[in-house]
């Protein structure tokens, strides 16, 4: 053979080997860059359908009919076979080896309209035989949502509760005309207590209610604690003139005539507290910052929940009991309310009360200089410590102890010291001043009231209650609060002496330490006493009298 022959074989040869991984290049840009998919590139398929948890597959199975049962034997359409614009899709998420492929799945139970979504917006449709076994998948049992075990729900006005069955025996028929059993979430106890309030339209309804759902109840039982039954079928046919508790019980049945997809029959048993609504009422509507609202009840029940809409900075609004049916909230007025007009409103499961209020602000009060040294103001002055305090103070006012230790109107509370000169009232300002540091290290608002003590004088509690904080503070040394109910807390800064600790229930009156000058007083022996409801700080004189 020539040179010239195996020269150009020898090239020949190397061309192609320099081909091979071209070649490999080349199909591997080609797959990872298009869009499809087959059994071999995925590693897991992702199923994300409306109102359920994710369902992630890696199993061969799954995989191959994610991907050959449905992708690859679904047939190409131009336009889709109905409007999908207000449905949810199911979302199946391929996970390749270099990146997820996403198609919207739109199936429906009519098994020839399983529209299916490409990447690129292409369309398909599956076809009858795939879609019949995609209905029968878990991921999709929530198609059938409209053939399970309707929910029974107690109506009271624009209120609405669901409630759960005792028992229960379900079937539902799928796409392969077969009957399946459902079981609810959850089952009742038997024991909840649901409300439902006199004047309301109160009903039991069943939803869904369409003509293959109608239902009969049979075994039908409502029974008062004082073992009054009342004959009735529905709630709607109670008229009571006071509040009462019913044990109710009945079973309902579905039928499976008239070709119905779904059928069987559920026990429901609960408690039902047949409420009269509380009458809501205060006595004046003129108020001025760091007042209280005090707002009474009759016809109250000590399971009424209420809730407060109002621009005030309390949380919320809670009521104690002063008598058999009677209760009181407060509602504080608070230094950061702003004058002028306010619309409170309070709301409740029987409806709303609403209140129009007139705030007004505090008097002119004066603006006091205090000369603070650089070294109290860094050990107990600063912003850093200030925030500190105030947080320690937050958090043992944000929930109010489970135990109520006075009687609001009844139970008095008093001063926590025989009189004595008052350095400063409530709302009145101090600017703490020290040029060296900022020039002005800050104005801070007095929250209670100050008075000028003599060394060793006796400081009292302002009421019966329970400590719920002892403890030494950068800015108020040492403080003790005290709960004593209805929301009302009480504070005691600046102590020298702290004879009590936190747990500790005291008696109104009852000594609790001696004035001093811990904290920053100015080298004064003193004591800052204050008052708030929930937290939010008030005018003492608002509740001692």
């Amino acid at each position: 053979m020539s040179k010239g022959r195996k020269g150009a074989k020898s090239k020949t040869v190397l061309a192609v080997i320099l081909c091979i991984p071209l070649a490999f290049i080349v199909y591997f840009a080609v797959v990872f860059s298009s869009k499809t998919v087959s059994p071999d590139n995925v590693n897991r398929v992702t199923v994300r359908a409306p109102g359920a948890s994710e369902t992630v597959m890696t199993g061969k199975e799954d995989i191959d009919f994610f991907v050959d049962g449905i992708i690859n034997s679904a047939k190409s359409i131009s336009t889709p076979m109905r409007d999908v614009s207000s449905e949810e899709p199911v979302y199946i998420i391929y996970d390749r080896i270099d990146k997820t492929i996403t198609y919207r799945l739109y199936p429906t139970l009519n098994l020839s309209g399983c529209l299916l979504v490409g990447p690129d917006n292409d369309l398909f449709v599956l076809d009858t035989d795939v879609s019949s076994k995609l209905l029968l998948r878990g991921e999709f049992d929530y198609l059938y949502s409209q053939s399970f075990l309707p929910t029974l729900y107690i109506k009271s006005g624009d209120r609405v509760v669901a409630v759960d069955p005792v028992e229960s025996d379900w079937k539902y028929i799928k796409s392969d005309g077969n009957e399946y059993t459902y079981t609810p979430e959850r089952y009742a106890d038997g024991d909840e207590t649901y409300t439902v309030y006199k004047g309301n339209d109160n009903k039991l309804v069943f939803y869904p209610d369409y003509d293959a759902h109608r239902y009969e109840m049979s075994d039908i039982s409502y029974t008062a604690e004082n073992g009054t039954q009342y004959m009735i079928r529905d709630i709607s046919e109670l008229d009571l003139s006071f509040d009462t508790v019913i044990d109710v019980g009945f079973t309902v049945k579905w039928s499976s005539l008239n070709g119905a997809g779904s059928y069987g029959e559920a026990k429901y048993a609960f408690r039902l507290l047949y409420d009269i609504p509380a009458d809501l009422s205060i006595s004046r509507t003129d108020y001025t910052v760091g007042d209280v609202i005090v707002v009474e009840a009759t016809h109250l029940n000590p399971r009424e929940q209420f809730e407060l809409v109002a621009d005030f900075d309390n949380a919320g609004i809670r009521f104690n009991m002063t008598g058999e049916d009677k209760g009181v909230a407060l509602i504080p007025v608070g230094l950061s309310v702003e004058e002028g007009e306010h619309v409170l409103k309070i709301r409740s499961g029987a409806g709303e009360t609403e209140f129009t209020l007139n705030v007004k602000a505090l008097d002119d009060l004066r603006w006091t200089p205090v000369p603070v040294t650089t070294e109290d103001y860094f050990a107990k002055l600063s912003p850093e410590k200030l925030a500190a305090a105030k947080s320690v103070l937050d958090s043992v006012t944000r929930e109010r102890p489970l135990d109520e230790y006075i009687v609001f109107g009844s139970d008095k509370l008093r001063e926590p010291v025989s009189k004595s000169e008052v350095i400063y009232n409530f709302g009145e300002r101090v600017n703490i001043a020290n040029a060296d540091i900022t020039g002005d290290a800050g104005n801070q608002i007095i929250s209670g009231k100050v008075y000028a003590l003599s060394d060793g004088t006796q400081v009292r509690s302002a009421q019966q209650g329970v400590v719920v904080l002892s403890e030494e503070l950068g800015p108020t040394g040492n403080t003790v609060v005290i709960y004593h109910g209805c929301g009302i807390f009480s504070y005691y800064f600046h102590l020298d002496k702290v004879n009590v600790e936190v747990g500790y229930t005291l008696t109104s009156g009852e000594i609790i330490g001696t004035a001093g000058q811990t904290g920053y007083t100015g080298g004064k022996t003193m004591l800052h006493f204050a008052l708030s409801v929930d937290g939010s700080f008030i005018d003492p004189a608002a509740l001692i009298k």
